[in-house]
């Protein structure tokens, strides 16, 4: 839509919407993913249901938390690239032959591989700290887990994955669905 119409700085806008959705929504995989192992769960569809409930419930503390996130990690990002414009001219300038635009090459790349090395996974872990302190002591409520089944056809069959998990290992909690935790139901 954005291409459509004509507005000046619309490109621009969707570009950096997109920088912050790659970190705000990106890295919730990580986070559900690191709250099964932290809970100790035994069932993955049940653990990921209920650390997907948490995240929503908390969406405010979490976006924001990403919005600063992804303001440091593409400001590094260019900083880093801008700090190896020198380097990566010198080394064209090394290389025989004319290839002009290598230096802009080469400090691109290396950004790129700091910025997917190091500062991605500083994110992921900045993503994870802020998630387990904002869930400590929290249960997942059971409005907002109807607003997801509402939202999304795939948490509706994530709890039945969940359900029908904890159905043929026994463990299944008062309102049916599989408990994320052993021993929780």
């Amino acid at each position: 839509m954005v291409t459509i119409l004509p507005i000046p700085g619309a490109q621009q806008l969707v570009s950096v919407l997109r920088a912050f959705l790659r970190i705000a929504v990106g890295f919730i995989d990580e986070v559900i993913l690191a709250y099964a192992f932290r809970t100790g769960s035994t069932n993955a569809w049940g653990s990921a249901r209920t650390g997907l409930v948490l995240y929503a419930q908390n969406y405010r503390p979490m976006l924001k938390n990403a919005a600063w996130l992804a303001l440091i990690v593409y400001g590094l990002s260019f900083l880093i690239f801008l700090l190896m414009l020198a380097p990566a001219a010198l080394a064209v300038y090394l290389i025989p032959g004319a290839w002009s635009a290598g230096g802009i090459v080469f400090a691109l790349l290396f950004a790129w591989s700091v910025k997917a090395a190091v500062l991605e996974p500083f994110a992921i872990t900045c993503m994870m700290e802020v998630y387990f302190r904002t869930i400590e002591g929290q249960e997942p409520d059971a409005a907002w887990e109807a607003k997801l089944e509402q939202l999304s056809g795939k948490f509706g069959k994530l709890k039945e994955k969940a359900r029908a998990y904890g159905a043929s290992t026994g463990n299944v909690g008062d309102d049916g669905v599989a408990s994320a935790n052993p021993g929780t139901s």
